[in-house]
């Protein structure tokens, strides 16, 4: 973002620059006042700013109706947007676990080993995360919702190891029990919910009840939302079956607006900091638009669809309103950026790939980054404002980022320069690290898939006998066994190369583009697993893309 320096010829940009200044002046005062009460004799008062980061689970930038998202409302995001900063091209990992570690570590996958869903446990001792580090600066901490793959399934002692004073966390796999008759981990302590209980709304209150107990000292929430990931499950305000995950995307909104309304009411918000962003892109029918138009890609690509993330930062005390920042920012960006609003350093020695993008939100302009990076198993990408270059060598353009990419244009000048740039970028950042065998590039699942059509290729190349248990189960809602999806991997592979089990077919259909990240189906397509429906329907839809082109 670029913030016009003011002179007196132009008094709109005095006015913009002396606004900037006092804003600056008023932070650093906020910083300091503990010293200035301590040398009054006074006991020292709550002064730094508090910081609630809010990552949302599966929601992507097409569910955000201030970002031209359709057909979802989101009035009260929208309000916190337009009463504060709405960053345009913030970078996520293209799935859950490696965005989680790269925001609590600050640093990529390569370097932490958390490259997609099934290696992304943090271990904090290797790798000190920010809660660690606020909690030693005076902050009480605390994480709210989901831990995801940060931490084992029920380990109780992962939220306090990595830096959190305080949890109330769903810390299944798959389980349906992140919502109706919830099962949370309460600070260590397994509370099992009614069947008429929301977990969402429990987490929300636990929430509540944290800010309050700590109004007078700073504080720091991991706000991880379950919200909107699957199964897809009515809310407390759905009125039928019909519209699961717009309904879903609607109670996380309101909950946005309950988190304002309840700082408003403990006289906080004048110095509280939230910061909403996703995990990863959308999952799930509809996956949504922008402006009309579909994204090119969702949860787990690589394409700008999987890893264009909102952001938006509100805080009536300290973020000027009413701003879009088109800067680019990711998500080992989160790391410093807190650090600094926390008035927080990192150790000497500490590795970071992130850049603090605080003085932006306090409303200057900061040092944008040149370039953005994001990864998960072994494709990954660098990428510019226009251009971007993926690790098996695809140069595309990205003008019409999130919607399209485009092959470069080789005889451009500027392009060729970009692409130089990037490698040489890219070369440095890995210097050291393994250069992943790269296959073909990956494919994304089409806007309008026909299944029908998808399944009747399958039948004709003899990998399923029959579509009816596919037509039946791959669908939004429905559930796929998995040793039957496990024998779907393994016939199809075997039309590429031999494969004898699930790990070589996996690694075959990996080469080949269909799957960008093999955890979820070693996960899943295992005997007494189950895989979600619609995930197994956006891996036929890929495989009959890739069976057409043999």
């Amino acid at each position: 973002m670029r913030v016009e320096q003011g002179t007196r010829k132009d008094p709109r940009r005095w006015v913009h620059a002396e606004k900037t200044t006092l804003r600056r002046v008023a932070f650093a005062a906020l910083l300091l006042a503990p010293l200035a009460s301590l040398d009054a004799g006074e006991a020292p008062r709550p002064s730094r700013p508090n910081i609630v980061l809010v990552l949302s689970d599966d929601v992507g930038l097409s569910r955000v109706s201030c970002y031209g998202g359709a057909p979802f409302k989101t009035p009260h995001l929208d309000q916190l947007a337009a009463t504060g900063l709405r960053f345009d091209r913030c970078y996520s990992m293209p799935l859950c676990g490696p965005s989680r570690a790269a925001l609590l570590t600050g640093k990529y996958p390569f370097r932490t080993g958390a490259t997609s869903n099934g290696n992304s446990e943090i271990d904090p001792v290797a790798h000190p995360t920010l809660p660690i580090l606020l909690r030693r600066a005076g902050y009480a901490t605390c994480a709210i919702g989901k831990l995801g793959q940060s931490a084992a399934p029920d380990d109780a002692g992962a939220p306090n190891r990595l830096g959190f004073d305080e949890s109330m966390l769903w810390m299944g796999r798959g389980t349906p029990d992140r919502y109706w008759n919830p099962r949370y981990h309460r600070n260590g302590e397994v509370v099992q919910g009614k069947p008429e209980e929301y977990g969402p709304d429990l987490t929300h209150e636990f929430l509540v009840n944290f800010m309050r107990r700590h109004r007078d000292r700073p504080f720091f929430v991991y706000y991880s939302t379950v919200l909107s990931h699957g199964p897809f499950a009515r809310t407390p305000d759905s009125k039928d079956d019909s519209s699961l995950l717009p309904d879903m995307i609607a109670y996380l909104d309101k909950l946005m607006g309950q988190l304002a309304s309840a700082l408003d009411e403990l006289q906080l918000r004048e110095r509280t900091i939230i910061l909403f962003t996703s995990d990863n892109g959308p999952m799930g029918q509809p996956l949504g638009t922008i402006n009309g138009w579909p994204m090119l890609g969702g949860k787990g690509d690589v394409a700008e669809g999987g890893v264009r993330e909102p952001l938006i930062v509100n805080c009536p005390g300290l973020v000027p309103a009413g701003r879009v920042c088109g800067d680019l920012t990711d998500f080992t960006d989160f790391f410093p950026t807190v650090l600094e609003l926390a008035g927080a350093r990192a150790p000497e020695g500490l590795t970071l790939d992130g850049q603090s993008f605080a003085p932006q939100i306090l409303g200057g302009q900061g040092q944008p980054r040149s370039w953005v990076y994001a990864q998960v198993g072994r494709d990954y990408f660098i990428a510019d404002r226009r251009y971007k270059l993926y690790g098996g060598g695809t140069f595309v353009d990205i003008s019409d980022s999130p919607l399209t990419e485009k092959p470069a244009d080789s005889s451009d000048p500027h392009a060729a320069q970009a692409r130089a740039r990037l490698q040489q970028t890219l070369d440095q950042l890995r210097a050291g690290y393994p250069t992943e065998r790269p296959g073909r590039p990956p494919l994304r699942a089409e806007a309008t898939p026909d299944l029908e059509a998808d399944l009747r290729l399958l039948v004709e190349t003899g990998i399923i006998p029959s579509a009816d248990y596919w037509l039946a189960r791959a669908v939004t809602g429905g559930v796929v066994e998995g040793p039957r999806t496990a024998e779907l991997v393994i016939a199809a592979a075997n039309k590429f190369h031999p494969a004898a089990n699930l790990d070589q077919a996996l690694d075959v259909l990996s080469q080949e583009g269909v799957i960008s990240s093999v955890s979820y189906w070693k996960l899943h397509a295992v005997a007494d697993g189950t895989c979600a429906g619609a995930n197994v329907a956006r891996l036929i839809n890929k495989l009959s893309q890739r069976l057409k082109t043999k």
